[in-house]
C-alpha cells in the first residue's frame, strides 16, 4: 500500500481524512496547528493541502464574481491564516 505520509500515532485513515477535508477534521487552521496528534511534517502536509483547496475555492469564487460578503472574504482570511501557520512551522524546522 502506498502512503504519502508517515502517519506516526494516527491510523492511516485519519491522516487521509485530514488530507482530504482538513476543515471537517480540525475546524480551524489553528486547531490543526495546536494538535498534539500530528508531527510537524504532517501538519505542514495537511496545511499545504488546505492551502491548495482554499486557492482553488478562491479562484472559483473569483470566476463566478460573487457579491461582496460572499465566501471569498472568509476564504481569503482562512488562506492568510493557513499561510502564516505554514511559515511558522517552516521557521521551526
Amino acid at each position: 500500500i502506498f502512503r504519502r505520509l508517515d502517519t506516526g500515532s494516527l491510523p492511516a485513515m485519519d491522516i487521509e481524512k485530514a488530507m482530504k477535508n482538513p476543515v471537517a477534521t480540525f475546524g480551524t487552521p489553528e486547531a490543526l496547528y495546536s494538535s498534539t496528534e500530528l508531527t510537524a511534517q504532517q501538519k505542514q502536509a495537511v496545511l499545504r493541502q488546505w492551502q491548495d483547496q482554499l486557492v482553488q475555492l478562491q479562484t472559483a469564487d473569483d470566476e463566478s464574481m460573487q457579491a461582496p460578503g460572499g465566501r471569498t472574504d472568509g476564504t481569503a482570511d482562512c488562506l492568510q491564516r493557513v499561510t502564516s501557520l505554514l511559515s511558522e512551522l517552516a521557521s521551526q524546522s
